[in-house]
């Protein structure tokens, strides 16, 4: 559900307004989707969890463009426009992402369950401990009672080490697929494309945030 609020109706800055509590379970939801419609269309066959994992991963990257660009352009369109949104939309798409990634590595783990490799146990592993904590820092962690758990700077270090794994990863992907023995796929090319365009705004975004007159040198990077 998308309004805008009612300070834009008396002509003050609009603010838009996001109903984002079914966000995560839509990004979830729709994962599944595509693992389940490409098992089911190739008959449980290897070719269709192939196939499903390989929808699923393509879906997650494009939840995690957008959770790398709604906090930077967030601030950049309040910056030049005043136009805002919810400031909790970007930890919901990284809580999205982390869900449909828990997708894609079930989807390359159970058709291999039994004989899964070292290499590909580790890989499952090991995204699953940084999906993890990814969802775990993108908020600060907090006891019962309010009590923080660790400090701001280090849970956004912590996310952001998250954050430069998973872009590491479809970076890496998709140039090794463009300059590889590979069938032509344009996906690659745009994925590509994508994250360097979302590191080129999150450069901005912290180059701004730098530079802005009243503001000392140090600003949180993430």
């Amino acid at each position: 559900m998308v309004a805008l609020d009612n300070n834009a109706i008396f002509g003050s800055v609009p603010r838009l307004r996001l109903s984002l509590a079914p966000l995560v379970s839509a990004i979830a939801l729709v994962t599944i989707a595509l693992v389940l419609g490409a098992i089911l269309a190739r008959g449980f066959s290897e070719n269709g969890f192939r196939l499903g994992s390989q929808l699923a991963w393509r879906f997650t990257f494009f939840v995690f463009f957008a959770a790398m660009m709604a906090e930077p352009l967030g601030r950049l369109a309040a910056r030049f426009t005043g136009f805002t949104w919810p400031e909790s939309l970007g930890r919901k798409l990284i809580w999205g992402f982390c869900a449909s990634y828990g997708v894609y590595l079930l989807s390359v783990f159970l058709p291999h369950v039994i004989r899964l490799s070292g290499g590909a146990t580790l890989m499952v592993l090991f995204g699953a401990t940084v999906a993890l904590v990814m969802a775990l820092t993108a908020a600060p962690l907090k006891r019962l009672g309010g009590k923080v758990l660790i400090g701001e700077r280090t849970r956004r270090t912590m996310l952001g080490t998250a954050f430069i794994y998973f872009w590491s990863c479809y970076s890496v992907m998709a140039l090794a697929r463009i300059s590889g023995p590979h069938r032509p796929d344009a996906f690659y090319e745009i994925s590509l494309s994508l994250m360097m365009i979302a590191l080129l705004v999150r450069y901005a975004d912290h180059w701004l945030r730098l530079h802005r007159p009243g503001q000392n040198s140090q600003a949180e990077a993430v």
